[in-house]
């Protein structure tokens, strides 16, 4: 059951600029916080784990070729230490390890405080959809069916290290983190199994209102929308608190289950107190309602739908099952067709498994 509720009114806070980092700590000089970028080339230090030493090596060898350096290892165990030793960028493992399997290594490293983030490439002979999709929720970035050409591993590496790259840097549009950023954060407390809460937000009308407006009045409601975001998640004082620009009208914020609710009470509020206030800044009139916009040449109203669920209510075990279920609120709130704040109240996953 979906609930769509009202805004209620709460006290402004003070604004604070928010910039979510990569993850991986700058303050350990084992760590480098990107790989060193020369022209189109990433130049990583690589990890290869892998008990076949003839197969390890060559990986190794092919990775040297395209510029990389690379370490191979055969036991599993011992990731997390090379890892912080050696300054590792990228980790290439097999799944099938007789001391901890591939799938450990990235349950170990996606709960880790500060490598998180790190990109992760899983390879195996056994490489069926069900044993891809269970390698891509315990965390892998990457899957390679072994045997695989040489060409195939360059490229899949050369594209985790740019996605790594990016997601390390804040969203130019917004300063925010990134969409992958967001998602290795809900990843890492799926991994530790911490209580979450996730409120999805969405400026209904923004691409309308680019085409109407420009470009540069688009982004600056999208400043305006990630200032308030950033401002009332401040307010929460909550270390667990991070919000992401997936990209045009589409944000997500991550908190304690407790605060999801007056969190986005004080963001719709927030945005409605003053809207008024950035037509005028944009030199636009602001629609009164939605039918006010029916004609191609009004000026598009923008209004917030804004979703929340958490970790016991979705029953997701893995980001992509996570964000299935907010899109399928997403889809049931424009269903209602109307803006305003919606909250999953289906049954706990536990009471479901129950009653089935």
């Amino acid at each position: 059951m979906v609930e769509r509720i009202q805004a209620a009114p709460r006290q402004n806070g003070k604004r604070e600029s928010q910039r979510l980092g990569s993850g991986r700590s700058t303050g350990k000089d084992w760590r480098a916080a990107t790989p060193e970028i020369k022209g189109d080339l990433q130049v990583a230090k690589i990890l290869c784990v892998d008990t076949d030493r003839h197969f390890g090596s060559f990986v190794c060898a092919h990775l040297k070729d395209a510029g990389h350096s690379c370490m191979l290892d055969s036991r599993g165990d011992r990731v997390i230490r090379m890892i912080e030793q050696h300054g590792i960028d990228l980790i290439i493992a097999e799944v099938m390890l007789p001391d901890v399997c591939g799938f450990e290594i990235c349950r170990r490293i996606r709960a880790h405080a500060e490598l998180f983030t790190l990109p992760i490439i899983l390879m195996s002979s056994m490489a069926s959809q069900s044993e891809i999709a269970h390698g891509l929720a315990q965390g892998a970035d990457d899957y390679l069916a072994k045997p695989f050409d040489t060409k195939t591993l360059v490229a899949r590496v050369t594209e985790q290290l740019k996605a790594a790259h990016h997601a390390a840097e804040p969203d130019p549009a917004t300063g925010l983190a990134s969409a992958k950023m967001i998602k290795a954060v809900i990843q890492r407390n799926i991994t530790q199994k911490i209580p979450f809460a996730t409120a999805y937000i969405e400026m209904d009308n923004i691409a309308e209102f680019g085409k109407f407006a420009g470009d540069a009045h688009r982004d600056k409601a999208l400043r305006h929308i990630a200032r308030i975001l950033d401002r009332y998640g401040k307010l929460l004082e909550s270390p667990r608190f991070k919000t992401a620009h997936m990209g045009l009208g589409h944000f997500v914020c991550v908190m304690e289950p407790d605060s999801v609710v007056p969190y986005c009470e004080r963001v719709a509020e927030s945005w409605e107190k003053h809207l008024p206030d950035f037509y005028d800044l944009v030199g636009l009139k602001m629609p009164k309602t939605a039918a006010a916009i029916a004609s191609s040449r009004a000026v598009p109203l923008l209004k917030l739908i804004i979703c929340a669920t958490n970790s016991e209510l979705s029953g997701a075990d893995s980001v992509k099952e996570y964000f299935d279920v907010l899109a399928q609120l997403r889809k049931k709130a424009v269903a209602q067709g109307d803006t305003g704040i919606y909250l999953d109240h289906r049954k706990t996953r536990k009471k479901r498994q129950a009653a089935s």
